[in-house]
């Protein structure tokens, strides 16, 4: 599965759970709304007062509380899943990075309504041959070329960055909802 197909159904997922908490919602009564005799509203309105627990009565339905919990779950356990499906791209795809001159240095995965992967790339610049190897291994690894082109950018970029007194020291890719890079320096 690619990046996109992750984040598509993350959207789906959380929209899901979005709709289910709108229908479960109870609008509050407030206490000059709330009617002074319960039972003769019920006569009123031809209703019956059935006492909490007696046969015939229904069942106390789940709080919001309860049903958001659930949901949640359901989420962390389909996120769980998605989030393995993008780690496994993922390393399929470190040895042509590394073949192309990024090597991994740390990664994170950041857990959340929409979660992340964020990993940390040293450049070493490498041949015009060695990209394009890299590009031809990674032609079928979606998540694979989207890094390949972030870092290729990134890469040019900050050759072009000059700052006095720091240097270039690696490359951020933060894979979510919506995609970020970072250039990180540090102090020579």
């Amino acid at each position: 599965m690619d990046f996109k197909s992750f984040v598509d159904k993350a959207k789906e997922a959380a929209a899901a759970v979005s709709e289910q908490a709108k229908t479960a919602l109870v609008t509050p009564v407030t206490p000059t709304e709330a009617p002074q005799n319960i039972e003769a509203l019920a006569a009123s309105e031809g209703g019956e007062l059935v006492p909490a627990g007696e046969a015939g009565a229904p069942a106390p339905s789940k709080s919001f509380g309860a049903m958001a919990s659930e949901k949640l779950n359901q989420i962390s356990a389909a996120g769980a899943e998605k989030v393995q499906e993008v780690v496994t791209a993922f390393q399929q795809a470190l040895p042509a990075l590394s073949s192309a001159g990024y090597e991994l240095t740390e990664f994170e995965i950041e857990l959340g309504v929409t979660p992340k992967l964020i990993p940390h790339f040293r450049h070493a610049p490498r041949s015009t041959e060695d990209i394009d190897t890299a590009r031809e291994a990674l032609k079928d690894n979606k998540l694979g070329q989207i890094l390949l082109g972030a870092l290729l950018r990134a890469g040019d970029m900050h050759k072009q960055i000059k700052v006095a007194g720091f240097c270039f020291s690696h490359i951020e890719i933060e894979m979510g909802l919506i995609p970020s890079v970072r250039l990180q320096y540090k102090g020579d």
